[in-house]
This record gives structure tokens, C-alpha cells and sequence, in this order.
């Protein structure tokens, strides 16, 4: 079913503006491309393939002018095959059409419909308790889908106190099973995923995060391990990171006046030699490079935990919100309970992600987890307001859902939060009380 949007002048001012200046440089986009293509296929300007079969794979992920591609070809006499499930069909906003993409083109074209039912991958009890989730949809094709395995896999709803604490179960629960064992843990939005980082490197735990930049790699993470980097070499770039972080004008710190060579602290001096007395920055400045010469010594003294804490100390000032110093006090404790030197803690945290392999632990969205397959599948923040997300509709989170746990080959966890809110009426749906 399609929601009607309110026309924006704003956004139609904007895309007249964008045609005009691809038609002024003689250029086309894709989207353009293929919606010219079909125009002239529908005036006989442009004939359609010179094939016989056409096979259309995925095809309830097929928009409006990819479907009218694919009648053009069948109706011009080609045998036209479209293979898809209208059960997975997660890409509304990119103009999906799903089940009813298919059937407009089953209809057109006179078609027959061939049901594959058996489900190859899929403990029996997890792809039940799908199936039944799923059949709450009323816009999809009525398929009865059978598991071909008869061994029937775990499944389990656990309720967290908060997000803090469901990521401390997820990691425990891996560490059960061995931290080289398979798990797909998937999460509605990528940010549901940094808490699961934070705890599972603290718990010297690889994993890899697909699709979404790491906790680490973020604005607060890098400037964090910015200044505990430069602590080990002297560097000028992560106190600079750093400072530009907590508001200093990036542009200052790297001219010419500033530029003088040395190491970080001889940076910091030169920056209180040449700035004025009455500017805010210089409280900053004086802050980090006080904190340097502190931490430089503790860490030749080997108290790393001084150090990280002295760090993430000087930063939460300048997080903005409690959430963001929340995050950097779980990056605190997560650095806090690696074991060994700074150096050899910062390395870890920086290769878990690139070392772990395909076959461990990855992090990623449900939308990203469409088309793969894992041993164990964890699926966090089930609640409501969040699974089915408020952003769409509630058959397209329904089907979201249901790709997520048919992803378990033989364990699926189900987690949610009390903090943020009353378990998804999803897991009702699909039987898990």
C-alpha cells in the first residue's frame, strides 16, 4: 500500500534546478536513464532486448519504472521469469513495490506462479515461529513455507534492564559459546549496534561491524584514541583531532604560526605563546596540554587505567549531551578492562574489527543481514516504537522482522530493554511469549 506524501515546494524547486543542470552539461543519471529507456520502449523509439527469456531476480525489491521495463519486454513476445519473495521485500524507501510489483506484472503478462515451500536453512521451530509472525501481513502471496531440517534449533526472549545491560548478556552468552563461534547480531538502526562494540571489545572479544562506520572510528571514539595515541608517540594529529572536538577552530591549529615542529606539548606551548590571553581557547589548550604532560608520565610508569581515565575525563565536557558522555564512559570502562600496555590495548581495539573473520562475530542492521545465513542470530532492541520503527509502516517492519530471524540456522535470541520501552508486539505475534 503506498502512503500519500504532501508535495514540498522546496524539494520540487531543488529538482527542477538539479534537471536543468544535468541537461545544461549533457548529462543523465541512472534513475533518468532507466525512465528514459522506458519511455521510448513505450513510443517504439527504442526497441526492447533482442532475447528470448528474461529473468528477473529479487524482483519484489522492482519500483514502478523497473516493473514497467520488465512488461515492456514481455509484452514484445519475451518468456519473462521473475523470481523473489514478496516476504522480503524491505526496501519501501527506495520505492519497492513488493507483492504488488509482482502481481502487476503476473497480471499483465498472463503468468503462472510456482511456489517453492521448502526452507533449506531454518531449524523447524525458529522458521515456525516466522511463519507465524509473517502471516499477520494481509499484502502478500499465500505460500505455506516448510522446514527441510527436522532437528529443532533454541530460541529465546531475553528482557534486559537496559541497553547496557542486554549488550553485557550478548557478550556473556558469546563467551559461553565460544567467541569463534558464528553469530549474525543484528539491530533495527545501526547506532542500537555501539553498545554491543563497546562491550564486546571490552571483552577483548573480535567481531566485525558491517555497513556502518565503528563506535571507535566516530567523531567521540577518534578523538578519544586520539590523544591516548598521541600519549604513546607524541603526536600532534590526535591532540589536534581532539581539540577540534572540543571546539577549538581547526584551521588555527594547523597554520603556519602553529606549525613550528616538535611533539604535541611543544604544539600546546606554541599555541599559548601565540594566542590571545582573553580567548576561550586557551582554557582548552592549557587543560590538554597539563593532562599531556600528566598522562605522557603515568604511562612510562605503566598505569594505563590513569591515563584512559584522565583522557575520557578531559573530554566529557565537550560531548554535548549525556548520551554521547554515557558512550565515553563505557569506552573508559570497555579500554579499562583489556589487559597489557596502552600501545597493546589501542591495537586491539583498532584491528578486532579488520582480523575477525566472515565466518565470527558480525554486527550488522536487519536490512543488511537480507540474503545471508548464521548459526546463531541475536536480535537487540525488540521493542516497540523501534521494532516496528516508527519511520515506516508496520507490514514493512513485520517483514523486517521476519528476514531477521529466518537468518538463524539453529539458535535465535530475541532481546529487548525495559528502559526503552514494552517488549514489540512481535514477539506476541510469532508466538514467543
Amino acid at each position: 500500500m503506498r502512503i500519500p506524501v504532501a508535495p514540498n515546494p522546496d524539494f520540487e524547486v531543488i529538482y527542477r534546478i538539479y534537471q536543468e543542470t544535468l541537461a545544461t552539461e549533457g548529462a543523465m543519471d541512472f534513475a533518468d536513464i532507466v525512465l528514459s529507456v522506458v519511455q521510448k520502449m513505450h513510443t517504439r523509439e527504442l526497441p526492447p532486448l533482442p532475447i528470448r527469456w528474461l529473468l528477473v531476480d529479487e524482483a519484489q525489491d522492482m519500483d514502478e519504472v523497473q516493473v514497467e521495463w520488465v512488461k515492456a519486454h514481455g509484452l514484445s513476445g519475451i518468456e519473462v521469469s521473475l523470481v523473489g519473495d514478496d516476504d522480503q521485500s524491505l526496501y519501501a524507501f527506495r520505492h519497492a513495490l513488493g507483492y504488488l510489483g509482482l502481481t502487476d506484472v503476473s497480471s499483465t503478462l498472463v503468468s503462472t506462479e510456482t511456489t517453492l515451500p521448502l526452507n533449506y536453512r531454518c531449524a523447524p521451530n525458529i522458521l515456525a515461529h516466522s511463519a507465524k509472525l509473517i502471516a499477520h501481513n494481509k499484502v502478500r502471496a499465500p505460500k505455506r513455507i516448510e522446514a527441510f531440517r527436522t532437528a529443532p534449533g533454541e530460541l529465546q526472549v531475553i528482557r534486559a534492564s537496559d541497553r547496557w545491560d542486554e549488550a553485557e548478556i550478548l557478550q556473556n552468552r558469546i563467551r559461553m559459546f565460544g567467541i569463534k563461534s558464528e553469530w549474525g547480531v543484528l539491530g533495527r538502526t545501526n547506532s542500537l549496534l555501539d553498545t554491543v562494540e563497546i562491550s564486546l571489545s571490552g571483552a577483548s572479544i573480535p567481531y566485525h561491524r558491517t555497513g556502518g562506520k565503528r563506535i571507535w572510528d566516530r567523531k567521540l571514539g577518534s578523538a578519544f584514541l586520539g590523544i591516548l595515541r598521541s600519549v604513546i608517540d607524541g603526536g600532534w594529529t590526535g591532540a589536534a583531532n581532539a581539540l577540534s572536538f572540543s571546539g577549538v577552530d581547526a584551521g588555527y591549529m594547523n597554520s603556519r604560526e602553529i606549525q613550528t615542529g616538535g611533539d604535541c606539548l611543544k604544539y600546546l606551548a606554541t599555541i599559548l605563546e601565540n594566542r590571545s590571553a582573553a580567548t576561550d581557547d586557551q582554557p582548552k589548550v592549557m587543560g590538554l596540554l597539563a593532562g599531556m604532560t600528566s598522562w605522557i608520565e603515568q604511562s612510562k610508569k605503566g598505569r594505563v587505567e590513569l591515563v584512559i581515565h584522565g583522557v575520557s575525563t578531559w573530554l566529557a565536557p565537550f560531548c554535548g549531551n549525556p548520551q554521547q558522555v554515557s558512550l565515553l564512559q563505557r569506552m573508559d570502562s570497555s579500554l579499562s578492562k583489556l589487559s597489557g600496555t596502552l600501545s597493546q590495548r589501542l591495537r586491539f581495539i583498532t584491528t578486532a574489527d579488520s582480523q575477525q573473520s566472515a565466518s565470527g562475530i558480525q554486527l550488522m542492521t536487519l536490512h543488511s543481514s537480507k540474503g545471508l545465513e548464521f548459526d546463531n542470530v541475536w536480535i537487540v532492541g525488540v521493542e516497540e516504537g523501534n521494532l516496528p520503527h516508527t519511520d515506516s509502516t508496520e507490514e514493512e517492519e513485520r517483514r523486517l522482522m521476519y528476514v531477521g530471524m529466518t537468518r538463524a540456522r539453529n539458535r535465535l535470541i530475541l532481546s529487548s530493554a525495559i528502559e526503552e520501552g514494552v517488549e514489540s508486539r512481535f514477539i506476541e505475534e510469532a508466538g514467543l511469549f
